[in-house]
């Protein structure tokens, strides 16, 4: 048991420092295949400019990308940036690519260019901050204005191909489930309030309804979000998700310090802490679907694809969570009552540093 306390102590060292090292950045390009010309728009964050040595002349600052225009060199070097990491073949090889524009877009930084026509089979190859592992890059491919293909592509996977006129429904959904599944495996924020949520256990109809006040809560504002309909500031949602690690997580030291380490069934709010601050973490989920502007055709189906991804992604952490408390408690009651107070300490603690660094930077 000492070893699995151990262990568990060093993963929530590591996912301190995941959290802790710079936000998730997600860059789009829209290519569209048009019968005279192929038209491309590259939006890039800030965020991952800056932290890019390579991408921007030295002495650049985030003032500098938001100017109108942009200084020449900027616009230069985003040239050569985008025109040296993105690639688009279609028969009988690559197509030329010729920025026409770069221009200052809110928090991000578009650049526009144009290339020949495209037929037949187009691949599009791009890996646009290589030196970010975590760093998507969602591509969505247009034939005639009409939606063709929706890909996800990062530091692993850099290249989608078009083959057939339309993607159909069944890859939109796929891609999709993988993402949902994907954002919840690198959010270690999400992950520790799920297993505060479940640290103390309890009766398989609490649980259920500790899930399910979950789901339904973020659920509903992850669809407001990604369809515009209420937008937070990041900075506040983010903080709030810490905070409300910290609140769980004190909720279950208070419960420990009892003779028994179990939540009367009349007076658990840990359904209540679900539902409300569940409605915070779905402004978080929504972050990469609200980066990559869906378009009206498919955002009904990428968005509840996304969201099963999300619900398959939290049902593996708390098969993986039952297992463990499993074991804990096999090992006899002061074991699992000392075990479970050092977890929950961890875990509040983490919450508390995650909450200072976001609302402090």
């Amino acid at each position: 048991m000492r070893r699995v306390l151990r262990s568990l102590l060093v993963v929530l060292l590591a996912l301190i420092g995941v959290a802790g090292a710079h936000s998730l950045t997600f860059s789009q390009v829209d290519v569209h295949l048009n019968a005279d010309a192929t038209r491309l728009t590259v939006t890039l964050p800030r965020a991952a400019l800056t932290h890019d040595p390579a991408a921007l002349p030295a002495g650049t600052t985030d003032a500098s990308l938001q100017a109108t225009p942009l200084p020449q060199p900027v616009t230069q070097a985003l040239t050569r940036l985008v025109t040296a990491r993105l690639h688009v073949r279609a028969a009988p090889g690559d197509l030329p690519l010729t920025v026409t524009a770069a221009r200052a877009a809110g928090e991000n930084v578009t650049v526009t260019l144009t290339a020949p026509a495209a037929t037949g089979t187009v691949t599009v190859q791009t890996d646009l901050f290589p030196d970010d592992t975590l760093h998507k890059t969602f591509l969505n491919l247009y034939r005639a204005q009409t939606l063709a293909g929706q890909y996800a592509l990062d530091h692993d996977q850099t290249t989608a191909t078009l083959e057939g006129p339309r993607q159909s429904t069944a890859q939109v959904v796929l891609t999709f489930i993988r993402e949902g599944v994907h954002h919840i495996f690198i959010g270690p924020d999400h992950i520790l309030f799920v297993l505060a949520l479940v640290l103390l256990g309890g009766r398989t109809r609490t649980q259920v309804k500790i899930v399910t006040a979950f789901t339904a809560a973020h659920s509903v504002t992850l669809a407001l979000a990604t369809l515009n309909a209420v937008q937070l500031p990041d900075r506040l949602v983010e903080s709030v998700i810490a905070l409300s690690i910290v609140v769980v997580g004190l909720h279950d030291l208070r419960v420990l310090r009892r003779t028994s380490p179990r939540v009367a069934p009349t007076r658990d709010p840990r359904a209540a802490l679900a539902f409300a601050f569940g409605l915070i973490h779905g402004f978080g989920f929504a972050s990469v679907l609200r980066e990559q502007t869906l378009p009206a055709d498919a955002a009904t189906w990428s968005l509840a694809a996304f969201n099963v991804g999300v619900e398959v992604g939290q049902l593996c952490i708390l098969l993986v969570a039952a297992a463990a408390l499993h074991l804990l408690r096999r090992a006899g009651p002061h074991i699992t009552r000392t075990s479970l107070r050092v977890t929950a300490t961890a875990i509040t603690a983490t919450g508390g540093v995650w909450f200072l660094q976001r609302l402090l930077t």
